[in-house]
Parts: C-alpha cells; sequence; structure tokens
C-alpha cells in the first residue's frame, strides 16, 4: 500500500509537492476507509479523490505516479543512450528546464514492510537511487546510488542479503529495474519490484493489461455478474478464440515480431453478449455492438477484481468522465468495504463529480485539491483546513461548490462573452463565414 509520495520538478508539479495516503486521525469518522499497520503508527488509507480546475495539474500528479512506475518497470529495457521518455521537467522557468526530476515513494511491500524508494532523473540518465526499509524501528538501506556510480561503484547496506548484488546497468537504467527482474537478485529486490508491477496505471506504459485478465474463465463469470447487475441489459457472455491463422492474414508482414506478439494478444478472444428480448429469448451481441459504457466497463472491470485479488493500486484519471455518477460512487465504496476489500486494494483517482466528496462517503484526509498560479500546481489536502470549521461531518462537498476551498476554475463571463460577440459581430454575417468555410473545406477534401 501506497502511504506517501513526493514530487519535484515533473510538469507543472515544479515545487516539492506531498501526496499521502496516511490517516491523519485513525479515530475520527468512517474508520473502514483506512486500514491500521503497524501498531497504528502507520494507517493507511484504500482510497483517495483529487478535484481541480481543468488544467490545475491533476493528470499531472497521476503522470508522475506513471513515470515512477515507468522507471522501475521499463527502464531496464533502455538501450545504451536512449532517452529517459518519461523525463518532462517544468518547462517555465530557466532554473527547472534542464533539472532533474524527482519521484519518491513510502510504502508497505507484500512483506508487510514499509520501504522508501526515491529517484532522481534527467533525459539521458538515472542520476540517484536508493531503497531504505524498515526491519525494526530504525530504518536501513538496502542500496544507494549516488551521480556518476556505475553497476561497480554503486553501494549496498548490511541488510542486503542474498542473491546477486552487483548486477549490470546502463545510466539510462534503474538499478531497482534490473535488479528487480533478474532471477539472480535477492527476493527483497524483487518483491519490491513485484510491488510496482502492481500499480495499475495506463499513463506511460503501453501494455494492455486488458486482455491478460480475460486469460480465466472465472473472472469472465465475475465480470459477466457485475454487468448484469448495473442495469446494462446484459445476462451473460461468452468468450471464443479467434483463428489465429485468420488474424494474423490481416496483420501487416512489415510490423517487428514483438508488436505482432502484442496485438494477437490482445485480440486473442471473441466475446459474445447475451440480452434477453421481449420473448424470454436470447439476442447475441459483439462487444463492439455495445454502448461505450458497456465497453469501457467490460475493459474496466477486470482490472477491478484483480485489484482485489491481490491488493493492487489502482489509478484512474477522469473517474467522472469514465462512469456514471453513481458508478463512480460504486467503486469508491467498494474499495472503502473491508469485506471486499480484503487485500488492501488502494484507488487514487482525479474526479471533477463532487458528489463523490460526500462525508458519508470520503474522509477529510481522502480528498485532495490542486491549483495552479503561474504555471506551477500546488497540492493540499481538504484536511488542512481549520478542524473546528471543516469538521468531519461538515458538507464539503457543498462547500466546494461555493468555493471555500478553491481549486475552482475562475470563469470570466463578461470577457467571454465580448470575445464571442466581436466573433459573431456583422464583420462575420452572423456566422455565414464560418459556415462558409466550412462548406469550402468539405468541397476540397
Amino acid at each position: 500500500m501506497i502511504i506517501d509520495f513526493t514530487v519535484k520538478n515533473f510538469r507543472s508539479l515544479k515545487d516539492e509537492q506531498l501526496f499521502s495516503m496516511n490517516a491523519s486521525n485513525p479515530k475520527g469518522n468512517l474508520s473502514e476507509n483506512f486500514v491500521r499497520t503497524d501498531n497504528d503508527k502507520v494507517n493507511i488509507l484504500k482510497s483517495a479523490g483529487i478535484y481541480g480546475a481543468n488544467a490545475s495539474g491533476k493528470s499531472n500528479l497521476l503522470l508522475a505516479f506513471g513515470a515512477l512506475t515507468w522507471i522501475v518497470k521499463r527502464s531496464g529495457d533502455l538501450k545504451e543512450g536512449s532517452d529517459i521518455r518519461c523525463y518532462e521537467p517544468f518547462k517555465l522557468s530557466s532554473e527547472t528546464i534542464s533539472a532533474p526530476c524527482s519521484l519518491e515513494i513510502e510504502f508497505i511491500g507484500f512483506d508487510q514492510l514499509r520501504y522508501i524508494y526515491e529517484v532522481t532523473f534527467n533525459k539521458k540518465e538515472i542520476l540517484t537511487e536508493s531503497l531504505d526499509y524498515y526491519p525494526s524501528r530504525q530504518k536501513a538501506n538496502i542500496f544507494k546510488r549516488v551521480e556518476g556510480d556505475t553497476w561497480e561503484t554503486i553501494s549496498f547496506g548490511s541488510h542486503y542479503k542474498g542473491g546477486t548484488k552487483r548486477i549490470p546497468f546502463f545510466k539510462n537504467n534503474s538499478y531497482l529495474s534490473k535488479a528487480g527482474n533478474n532471477a539472480a537478485a535477492s527476493e527483497t529486490i524483487r518483491g519490491v519490484y513485484q510491488f510496482f508491477r502492481t500499480i495499475f496505471t495506463k499513463d506511460l506504459d503501453p501494455s494492455s493489461l486488458f486482455a491478460d485478465f480475460y486469460e480465466g474463465e472465472q473472472i469472465l463469470k465475475v465480470v459477466a455478474g457485475i454487468l448484469s447487475n448495473i442495469d446494462t441489459g446484459i445476462v451473460g457472455i461468452t468468450r471464443t478464440e479467434k483463428e489465429i491463422d485468420t488474424y494474423l492474414e490481416k496483420i501487416s508482414a512489415s510490423l517487428p515480431t514483438e508488436i505482432k506478439e502484442e496485438i494477437l494478444k490482445r485480440n486473442k478472444f471473441d466475446f459474445i453478449f447475451s440480452h434477453e428480448t421481449e420473448k424470454k429469448e436470447d439476442a447475441l451481441f459483439k462487444l463492439d455492438q455495445e454502448s461505450d459504457g458497456t465497453q469501457k466497463l467490460f475493459q474496466f472491470l477486470p482490472i477491478l477484481v484483480t485489484a482485489f485479488g491481490i491488493g493492487a493500486v489502482l489509478i484512474i484519471d477522469e473517474l467522472d468522465s469514465s462512469f456514471h455518477p453513481h458508478l463512480g460512487e460504486l467503486i469508491v465504496k467498494l474499495f472503502n468495504d473491508p469485506t471486499i476489500n480484503k487485500n488492501n486494494a488502494q484507488l487514487i483517482f482525479t474526479t471533477h463529480d463532487i458528489k463523490l466528496m460526500s462525508p458519508t462517503l470520503m474522509r477529510r484526509d481522502q480528498v485532495w485539491f490542486t491549483e495552479k498560479t503561474l504555471g506551477t500546481t500546488t497540492l493540499y489536502s481538504l484536511d488542512e483546513f481549520d478542524k473546528t470549521t471543516v469538521k468531519s461531518n461538515s458538507p464539503y462537498n457543498h462547500w466546494y461548490d461555493e468555493g471555500r476551498f478553491g481549486a475552482l476554475p475562475k470563469i470570466n463571463y463578461d470577457e467571454i462573452s465580448n470575445i464571442l460577440t466581436s466573433a459573431l459581430s456583422e464583420s462575420y454575417n452572423g456566422g455565414q463565414e464560418i459556415l462558409n468555410s466550412m462548406l469550402n473545406g468539405n468541397k476540397n477534401a
């Protein structure tokens, strides 16, 4: 489980920003929304929502999570001299445009120990990298890489036991990426690497989670059961394997083998959806004949079920644009429900849906805001507001809508009205010029 995530000089997150999943008051309301660990010293939230105006930096925070997982999972595949694709510093300042990006995460691993992983990098190399953990009350170092270190000079703490330590890497590879995916490395390193593999985010990761999750029959039954209970009209789903030879003929022979394999993997099955007719008979539909909303759910639900099954971290950008508000509320409820979320999966999402900011659904420390000033994003929690004014049972969703917490778009209606009035004035003949331009464009197409 993620405890804290710290970002500096990544996209609009110029200055150091801390996003925390640490439950600030374990004696507060909605105690089922967090997990108690380490004798109450660390209490970790199961879900958190991030609010803010468009272009305020919400998505950039999630992209920072994607950058971190890419550094761990993918940078080890880079050839010598290749660019680190997730290097995106703050571009509006001469002080930061060429400076390193810095990411740090504190989390509970699958062995129930606390870890802290930190990495700084530029376009061409990993500059610093370290992994610490708490085998007891005292923090101990596992490995540390400082600027200029090679695989031959990187240092290891006394707690790095078992396996091969010095695993070769290039300047643009993270040590954790190379060692974590190497059978010769220690069990601890490989366990930390596996934790990062269970942070599910599509950002900066071209692999398709969707195809992998429908390999098993059981998960298809679970998804079919859920879809039949949320008013989609679906009463059953069947799966058949495609004729691979036929599908291969449709793929360009010029594509590299690994891309062909990925395409085939993503298109391995055909899915048929059953709907009940007025005569109580089955009407069959293909996936592309279902509504866009149902298609999104069908691709998302196996990821959701798997997250609960293995205790994964699920990161979703714009939850409200992906699903109906009632479905968004359902997803948040499921993560906060201890009878469902037994393996302590986590949900981190951005949204504009203020109904989710209800004191009956989310605690104060589960609600975060982003605000942008002169291109720089500031991240803050509802829990930072005066607790005597904003109480745990306050209608903070309505108060946010009233502008009490900031993080709302600043709209100048009068100026927008003037711009449109001018654009649609007599000089445009009531929009006729625009219409003629469109028509001419169609003729030339």
